[in-house]
């Protein structure tokens, strides 16, 4: 039986803390009253499994040449993990301090899944990641098979395939990539009823063997399922979307790109006016225009396409163009829009 199976018992065993490690010489050397902040912050968000996350969070903000001269000069740094000499540490001094007593007790809950009984902290850390310390709702069992990569039935028809994608999409609004409830963040924003019905749609997940045998690909299934097209075919109809910001969005695929630009902090305008013909842009970021080109193999969308590019060559007007294809996974987009977060992290550097 592994971690994940159990519910009426911890996860991990009792860390054992020695005082001692505490004073340490060599890294009382260089720790500051700025780190003991960091044991604070650390043990507020994580709670009883705060200590796996500490070495790694102290590495952040501590200068990489202070780490090296430190491993250098411990001797202990020669016989042990120097990763687990300064988690040992880290917990000797949370304990010194006394930040350690805020520590609250874990919960016995209800699993809403399965109705079973269960302690919070029988969950591993990458579902408290996932879930968030505060919102441990869910029992383990029932989540190693739905959010981990790689989840979902060996053998799911073409048909509830398409369905459990537009349930998917009517659940979170837009265009969700294969792997999504796999990633970290992907539950984290959501109520607990999103939650809720989102967990008790992955029971019906196809995985990615059953997508690829039943429809070639995770594109094309997005595409047999219709939620992919540009919103020009529906606008007239009046299919709309709000994205995060309050932008008004004629499709899915258009929302989503909102959204991410939204989601990194980067400043967009909504339908900037080309220099000249009866076009407007999706978005404008700086002086760079950013088009979803969702109905591309369509003769009339694509003359329109080809007029939209060739304006941009004629006035200098950086273009982006976004794909049905880019919107599959987070890695295409992040790739399309990679100079945009770039040029923004320096703007606020």
């Amino acid at each position: 039986m592994s971690i994940y199976d159990q519910r009426d018992k911890p996860a991990y065993g009792l860390f054992k803390i020695e005082p001692d490690y505490a004073k340490n010489p060599h890294i009382l050397k260089w720790w500051n009253l700025s780190l003991d902040e960091l044991l604070a912050t650390q043990i507020s968000k994580w709670q009883w499994v705060w200590y796996w996350t500490i070495t790694d969070e102290i590495i952040k903000i501590t200068p990489p040449s202070t780490i090296e001269d430190w491993i250098k000069s411990d001797p202990l740094c020669s016989k042990y993990s120097w990763h687990n000499i300064l988690m040992n540490f880290s917990s000797a001094r949370a304990e010194q301090l006394g930040l350690t007593k805020s520590i609250r007790k874990p919960q016995k809950k209800k699993c809403p899944l399965c109705s079973n009984d269960f302690i919070e902290d029988s969950l591993p850390m990458p579902i408290i990641e996932r879930l968030g310390i505060d919102r441990l709702d869910f029992c383990s069992p029932c989540l190693k098979d739905l959010i981990f990569q790689g989840s979902g039935k060996n053998t799911v028809s073409q048909k509830k395939i398409i369905k459990y994608i537009q349930d998917l999409v009517t659940l979170i609004g837009r265009v969700p990539p294969q792997n999504f409830g796999e990633r970290v963040g992907d539950l984290l924003d959501l109520t607990n009823d999103e939650r809720l019905a989102l967990l008790q749609l992955f029971t019906k997940k196809p995985n990615e063997k059953s997508v690829k045998q039943k429809l070639g690909s995770w594109l094309n299934a997005l595409i047999q399922a219709g939620v992919l097209e540009d919103g020009t075919r529906r606008a007239s109809r009046g299919i709309q979307t709000i994205a995060k910001d309050g932008h008004i969005c004629l499709s899915l695929g258009e929302k989503t790109i909102d959204e991410y630009l939204y989601s990194h902090g980067i400043f967009h305008e909504k339908e900037p006016r080309y220099p000249e013909g009866n076009f407007r842009a999706d978005f404008k970021v700086g002086d760079t225009f950013i088009e979803y080109f969702g109905l591309t193999g369509n003769p009339e969308y694509d003359t329109k396409t080809k007029e939209k590019i060739h304006l941009c060559k004629k006035h200098n007007i950086t273009l982006i163009a976004i794909y049905p294809e880019d919107l599959v996974s987070q890695k295409k987009l992040e790739d399309k829009l990679s100079i945009l977060i770039s040029n923004n992290d320096r703007t606020h550097s």
